[in-house]
């Protein structure tokens, strides 16, 4: 018997299944006679690849043989999970990032309310637009060489021109520390290197933010 889809994602990582093996993996079972993998690649298949099978109707997919309400309930929430985050992709490329009181603006609604310090980073192309935000780390971020890298690997993946960074101080003390000017100084150093440009480093909390490109002390 050959490694389940499931195990597959989990070892290799979901970007290495199939279209198929990843429906597998919604449907859980098969019928009678028909593996699930089978019946999903089927599914995907017929009438037109991915794009075909977000485009049916409840009643349509009522009818294929194996697919009851719990499974085409499956199938409808995940489209619609993928329509929405395209949307939401679609809305954040809307925003543009050229001051940080743009920057800022954005970031007071992911002001986390447990008091935790999170790190921040938008990717953002040669406009000024924003690629891709995401919640990098939590907690202490010092361990510098892992913290640079793993930012500087996303940049890359997502084609970035520049990024802008941020992490929250929940003691509410927005003076920026010596080890946020020091991360700062290798994180700008770092992109200098791979031809990407560290726009700033914000650092904020619900008394305001500072900016330590106005500050000059992005380092270099």
């Amino acid at each position: 018997m050959g490694v389940k889809p499931r195990e597959r994602l989990l070892d290799l990582g979901a970007h290495a299944l199939t279209d198929g093996e990843l429906v597998a993996i919604l449907l859980r079972t098969g019928v009678s006679g028909k593996g699930v993998v089978e019946l999903s690649n089927e599914l995907v298949s017929a009438g037109g690849g991915l794009s075909a099978l977000f485009d049916r109707t409840v009643e349509e997919l009522l009818d294929v043989k194996g697919l009851g309400k719990a499974k085409v309930a499956t199938l409808l929430a995940v489209m619609e999970l993928a329509r929405r985050y395209y949307e939401s992709q679609l809305a954040c490329r809307e925003n543009r990032f050229l001051s940080p009181e743009d920057a800022h603006g954005f970031l007071k609604s992911h002001m986390p309310s447990d008091g935790s310090e999170r790190f921040y980073v938008l990717f953002l192309d040669s406009q000024g637009a924003l690629i891709d935000f995401e919640q990098m780390f939590r907690g202490n971020h010092s361990a510098a060489p892992v913290f640079v890298s793993e930012i500087l690997k996303k940049a890359l993946k997502l084609e970035a021109a520049s990024i802008i960074v941020a992490h929250n101080h929940p003691s509410g003390n927005l003076s920026p520390s010596r080890e946020d000017l020091q991360i700062t100084k290798k994180l700008n150093q770092a992109c200098r290197l791979m031809e990407l440009t560290l726009q700033d480093h914000l650092i904020f909390s619900p008394m305001g933010f500072v900016s330590l490109a106005e500050r000059g002390e992005l380092g270099g």
